[in-house]
This record gives structure tokens, sequence and C-alpha cells, in this order.
């Protein structure tokens, strides 16, 4: 598919799937980084990672410490919080638990180091983590979508709920909740490979050429190649649960609603709050996340999130909603203006020679069928009815109408199958260390 960006100088890129907006290499935007640049005279970049909005990752070996780390380079107009937030949340006392394991503080990053860059776009600021594998999406995409073992399923959900509500409880928004986020932790060291090693082992940097539209000469200061990510070899049909250790990722959109407002909500369509569009100019506040949060511990469990659906757009989403959720709150259902090519005034669907989109057709095609054709362990009744009763408090249309994450911690979906999940996981980790 043939997507574009922009640059100051009005030159359009082609897009290569996997990698940044090469037109977000301008004023504001991404710093240039080269396989083999040390930044910050001692972490020299090995491989790339990955990227986000606001930022490029790179697998760097410090070369202080001899150990391999992630470099976040974070672009010059993002907003410089992260590594704050970062540090308090690693080191606040309100953990609500004993141990931080089972608190959420141990799916929360540690930051090493930060440091600044100064490069042709501003000034960056960077910040260097534990290296990682690779997000939850990317391993389901490598998989071809095939769904998680149950056992993983149940624990990596659970730590991401630890995780959020760790979050809530210390006053912060994430702000940005998707399965693109979670990253699966590595389970053994690798500090000790050498580059040549590394890339034995998985792949050399690999490059795409940067073309324009119509031949535009390439800006001096963009890339003439993109560097694809690292393809750890991680799928989630082959996961055990000895490797579903997560750390929650990005938290580059986090803030704290009692100190500033935000207005917008940057997830992934599908997955984004209604009132993001609904009501633009209303602040969002920890119902935004409760709503991510539902939609994503539904891809964790299935295939996709609950209103995933291909090439997603606003009206896409918002129908698929009213099907599954019920038809909107009367002055949503007005503002929505191509309503009328969807559904009837009455909220009754149009095209009624398709399927519908109901909370069993869902769960049977996304959670159920791929399992039972490949004779993995599907959900039960009591199990799937207890999975229900959680998430749809959760995906209440009006924000004042959500439950809490404090809600979510205490039910019976949680406290009956993804605790004991992930306590499952510490008991099978505690058995390979001893």
């Amino acid at each position: 598919m043939e997507r574009s960006s922009q640059t100051s100088g009005d030159v359009y890129f082609h897009a290569i799937d996997g990698v940044e907006e090469m037109g977000r290499y301008c004023i504001g935007g991404y710093h240039p980084v080269s396989i083999g640049d040390r930044l910050n005279a001692r972490y020299r970049v090995v491989h790339k990672l990955g990227h986000g909005s606001y930022s490029t990752v790179w697998l760097a070996r410090d070369e202080q410490l001899q150990r391999l780390v992630a470099v976040k380079v974070c672009t010059a107009d993002a907003s410089g919080q992260e590594s704050k937030i970062l540090s308090i949340l690693k080191s606040s006392s309100n953990v609500g638990h004993d141990d931080s394991v089972m608190s959420g503080r141990d799916m929360i990053p540690s930051v090493l180091d930060t440091f600044c860059v100064h490069g042709p776009h501003g000034t960056h600021t960077c910040l260097v983590t534990e290296c990682v594998r690779c997000t939850l999406d990317d391993a389901r995409r490598r998989s071809w979508g095939l769904p998680l073992d149950l056992s993983v399923a149940r624990a990596i959900a659970a730590q991401f709920v630890l995780a959020v509500a760790y979050m809530h409880r210390n006053g912060y928004v994430h702000g940005d909740l998707h399965v693109g986020n979670i990253h699966l932790r590595h389970l053994e060291n690798l500090d000790h490979l050498s580059d040549e090693e590394l890339y034995e082992e998985f792949w050399e940097p690999e490059y795409a050429p940067v073309k324009t539209f119509h031949d535009k000469r390439i800006p001096p200061t963009v890339p003439i190649a993109a560097i694809l990510p690292l393809r750890f070899p991680v799928r989630t049909d082959q996961l055990s649960l000895s490797e579903a250790r997560i750390l929650l990722a990005d938290f580059g959109e986090s803030y704290r609603p009692s100190e500033e407002q935000r207005l917008a909500c940057r997830t992934p369509v599908h997955c984004r709050p209604p009132e993001d569009r609904f009501e633009p100019s209303e602040p969002r506040s920890f119902p935004s996340d409760i709503w991510t949060l539902a939609c994503s511990i539904w891809g964790i469990i299935g295939q996709q999130s609950l209103f995933e659906s291909f090439m997603p757009c606003e009206d896409k989403t918002a129908s698929i909603q009213v099907e599954l959720l019920g038809k909107l709150p009367p002055e949503w259902w007005a503002r929505w203006e191509t309503r009328s090519e969807y559904f009837t005034e009455d909220g009754e669907i149009l095209d009624d020679d398709r399927h519908l989109w109901t909370w069993e057709f869902q769960f049977e095609t996304t959670v159920q069928e791929w399992r039972r054709e490949r004779g993995m362990e599907i959900v039960g009744l009591e199990e799937k009815e207890a999975l229900y009763a959680m998430l749809k408090p959760m995906l209440a249309y009006k924000p004042t109408e959500r439950c809490s994450v404090s809600d979510v911690l205490k039910s019976k979906w949680m406290t009956e199958w993804g605790m004991p999940g992930y306590e499952k996981l510490l008991m099978r980790e505690k058995g390979l260390k001893e």
C-alpha cells in the first residue's frame, strides 16, 4: 500500500512496511541514527528494535558496562516527560502490595540512563532501558495471528492489568494502551554475544531504499536507506508460560490528570475510546485507559482487539461498537453524521446480508475457533461469562459510567483465572531458577 508523508521541502515518501514515516525526519521530528553510531560517547548502535510516533528504538552495546541495552531516541517535539514519569513510578512507595512483582511496579521499565543528542532536527531526549525481545503485536504478526496458549494469555493479561492499576494508583494515565505497547522480556542474558554472534542468531541489519514521489531529491537530513527492525524469532502460538513476562512500554503519552489536561487519545483507531470522537473538548482521564485496557485484554486472549477490522476507520469502528454495545448515547448519536450509512434511526442495521458483530460472533471467531482447530485449550463457559462480566463495565460508553481498574482487579475473571495464571508463571520461573 502506498502511503506518503511530508517534509519541510514538500517531498513525499513511499511508505516502507515496519518503518517510521520518513517524512518525520524534519525539524521537530526523528534524529537520524545509523548502525555503528556512538550515542553519548558510550552506546554503540548494533541494530534497530523498532519505532513509535515519537521515537525510534535501538539495540546498543553499553561500552562502559559491556551490556546490551535499548536506547529510545525521542523526536525533538516529544514531551520529554517520559523519563521523569518512569523514575517517579519506579521509586514510588505507593505500591499497594508488599511485593513489587505483584503490585505491578515490576512491569514498569527501569531507566538506566538519560541524555540528549543534538542533530539537524533539534534536541532529542534519549532513554536507556533493558533490552526486550519484541512487542506482543510483533509476535502475533510473525505467527499470522495465531493465538496464545490460554495459560500464557491469562498471565500476560493479568500483568497488563497490574501495571495499569499501579499507574492509576500513583495518579498517572498511560494514554496509549494496546498490544503494541506490551513488550516481552528476555529470558536469557545476551550480553556475552559479540556483534557477529548476535547477527548470526537474529539476522544482520537489513535496509530498504527510501523513495520519493515524482523522484524528488531526498533532503540531506533524511536517511537514504531505512533500517528494518530486528526480527526476534518469537511466535505467539509457540510462546511458553515461562516466556510470558512483560514490560509495559511507551510512556510518551502518559500524564497526571490532576496536573494537566489532555483532550486527545492517540491509540490506534480500533481501540480508541468513543469520547475521543464524540466529546473532543472534554479532558481525558483514567476511564480512557479503562476502555483501551478492555480492548487490549480481548486482543491478548483472542487474535485481535475487540473492535478491530480490516482497514479500520472512525465510522467502521463506531458501527462495530454500536453492534456490540448498543446504540450510542442520544447526543453522540446525533453528532455521528454518517450513521445513516450503517443504521436506521432506531439503531437497526441496514445491511442484513452480512454477519452481525455480536459478542458471541467475536468470541467464537477470535478467541475459540483457531484454538479448537489446533487442539489447544479453549475458554470454558464459566470463564467466558466471567470475562464478559469484567469487560462490559469497562466498555460503558460514558467515561463516568465505566468501572475503575480496582474493580477490574476484584473481578471474578482476574481472581479466578488471571491472577492464578500469573502466579503459575512466577512459580514456574522460581522452579527454573532453583
